[in-house]
Order: C-alpha cells, then structure tokens, then sequence
C-alpha cells in the first residue's frame, strides 16, 4: 500500500514538472530541491545538504553529503538529456572533486533508456557512467529496497508535503495560476435531514423525547455542531464512536479506551490534529488514569441540548448497526426518519433537556 502511494505521488510529480518544462519553465526551486533532499537522505540513509543554500547555484551539483563515508554529491534537474548530462559535468570543478567520490543527476521525470558519456568527463567525475543518471523510475525502485520503516516515512513525508508541493510547481501561464487558494478549502458539508420519526419510536430511545420533533431537534443542534468539522474529523469521531467500548458492551457510557485508539489508528500526527480539535469544539473529553490504567476517551454530543441524547444517539446506532463513520462523512441521516430536503433548516422545537424518565426507561438506556 505505502509504495504503490509513493510511486503514484512522485509520477505526478514528475508529470507537473514535464508540464513545466513543455511552457519553457525549466527552474526547480530550492521548495523541490529540498523535498528530494528529504527523499534521497531516507532512502541512502545519507547527511545531503541544499549546497544553493549557502551559495546559490553551485556549479554542476545542487546536493551534497561530505561527512559520511560515501562522500555524494546530486544535481537535481528537470532535463536527462545528453546536453544537460554534459553540462552537468563540465561545471564540477576541483573543490567539488576532492569533496564527494561519487556524482549523481536526478531527473524529476524519466530518464534516457542509455547514455554515452564522455569518457574523459567519465574519468574526471570519478567514474561518472549512465548508472549514476536516476530518474523517478529508478529512485522508487531504490525506495523499494529500503526498509519498511523507510518507506512508512516517505509514504509520510508525501502525503504531508504533497499540497504544497503541487502549488510550488504549479506553471504560471499569462501571469496567473491555476490555482484558486479559496476553491481548495473544502467547504461545509451538504446535509441530508431526518424528521427523526424512526428515532424516535426505537426502542433505543426509551421514551427520552416527548415527540418525533423533539427528537429532530436534538438531532439537528448535533448535526449543525457537527458541519463545522472537517470531513476527515467527523470520520475520526464516527471511527472512535464505531470502536467505542459502549458500542461493544464494555461500558454503559459513551467513552472508548485512549490506548486502543492510539493502537489501532494508523496515522498518530493526523490522530493527534483531529482529537485537538474535537476536544476544542466539545465532541471529545479525556480522563487519564492515576492507577497506570487506560485512559481513556469520553465523547460529547454538542448542540443536541438534551439530557439524554448521548445515551439514546448511542443506543439507536447499536440497535440499527449504522456505521457512524459514514453516516458522518456523507452527513446523511435517513437513517433516523425519512428525510427532509438537503440543507433544510432544522424544526423549530425546543428540546427539553430535563425530562425524567421512569427508572424502567433508564434501564433501558444502560442496556
């Protein structure tokens, strides 16, 4: 899964720069030099650094490792033609001979099938042949024969810095980009309604409404809440209510052990941004344990200003064996009752946030 990611990420990286270089705009910014830099460091397990960080533009060689005992040095270009490969060459000068033992061209894009090198040029840059010119077919083939710890962190590395990296090299055409900052914010969710009929009625909610439209309006102060959220937080939270220890019988409160979550999600600096901001916005709690037990995670139901939402939301998605994830990514809740238009504006009904229960119907609750 991760290589096919990696060699997916870095073909279209690849197929961005060829777009450039087909308008005449040929430069790599010190952005990608950078990004590569990263790459090749993990996958030689090498110390390169951005020579042009100091001195721009040094002659034939962009990155450079002079500490470790391999001693390399990488142009990184956008062209692997015969001309650019020569060029390259030509402009490594003594300081840089004696610094590396071995020189590098990697070509953002495909390399040639074969290469003639001078052999005076060959001889000079320490014995420079065709196997030194990598393109991105052969750098995901390196990547491939690293260990799976390497590659988890590329993988990690490309889907952190793929955005970015995708308006760096963005070409620039009659002055403007194609790029519009404000269409790439993703914006807030369409929603399907439910009048909450069938909420209502179930046996999970216990008589916790006094009316269907009670219930559709504790419903839709959750769901307002709920928009607000990101689409990828809202799955983290549908995920952990999936997973929660309610859900599977270990507890009569709406709560998931911290430990399992951290064990089972396979991305923790995404799991780490998402519970910050579901503990800011209300959705999440968290209790640590001062007896070395599990900590663990308690959720809230922000906007459903109702006593007994929690318990009954919990309840019926158990009952009817919903899959809260998707039911928070697709913000569709016909699950509920049939429903309303999308985007409709939610019943005008006060929720009764203290209505007693019989100690029969709260029974019914914890079970």
């Amino acid at each position: 899964m991760f290589i096919g990611q990696i060699i997916d990420d870095l073909d279209a990286i690849s197929h961005q720069v060829k777009r450039r270089c087909d308008l005449g705009q040929t430069d790599l910014n010190s952005v990608l030099e950078n990004f590569f830099l990263e790459i090749l460091n993990l996958t030689l397990d090498a110390a390169l650094v951005n020579l042009n960080s100091t001195r721009s533009n040094v002659p034939g060689i962009d990155l450079g490792d002079s500490t470790s005992a391999r001693k390399i040095a990488f142009q990184v270009t956008s062209r692997g033609d015969p001309a650019k490969v020569k060029d390259t060459l030509d402009k490594i000068q003594p300081p840089q001979l004696a610094a590396y033992q071995e020189f590098f061209i990697l070509v953002i894009g495909e390399r040639r099938k074969s290469y003639t090198i001078d052999a005076a040029l060959a001889a000079k840059c320490h014995g420079f042949t065709g196997a030194n010119i990598i393109g991105i077919t052969e750098l995901c083939r390196m990547i491939m024969e690293t260990k799976i710890e390497t590659i988890r962190a590329i993988q990690q590395m490309l889907q952190d810095e793929r955005r970015s990296i995708r308006i760096e090299l963005e070409p620039e055409i009659g002055g403007t980009f194609e790029t519009d900052a404000i269409a790439e914010i993703e914006g807030r969710p369409s929603v399907t309604r439910s009048d909450a009929t069938l909420f209502h009625a179930s046996d999970a909610a216990a008589g916790a409404f006094g009316s269907a439209g009670e219930a559709a309006a504790a419903l839709d102060g959750f769901i307002d809440q709920l928009t607000s959220l990101p689409r990828l937080s809202r799955g983290v939270f549908g995920w952990m209510l999936d997973e929660s220890d309610h859900r599977f019988g270990l507890s009569n409160s709406p709560e998931i052990n911290a430990d399992l979550v951290q064990r089972k999600f396979p991305e923790m600096k995404q799991l780490l941004v998402d519970t910050r901001l579901l503990k800011s916005r209300g959705f999440l709690g968290y209790q640590d344990d001062e007896d070395g037990e599990s900590p663990v995670f308690w959720f809230r139901f922000p906007g459903a200003d109702h006593d007994y939402f929690a318990e009954t939301f919990m309840n019926f998605v158990k009952e009817k064996n919903l899959k809260v994830s998707s039911l928070f990514q697709t913000m569709n809740f016909s699950p509920f009752g049939p429903p309303l238009a999308a985007d409709a504006p939610p019943p005008q009904v006060k929720s009764k946030r203290t209505r007693k229960l019989s100690g029969q119907q709260r029974a019914m609750m914890r079970n």
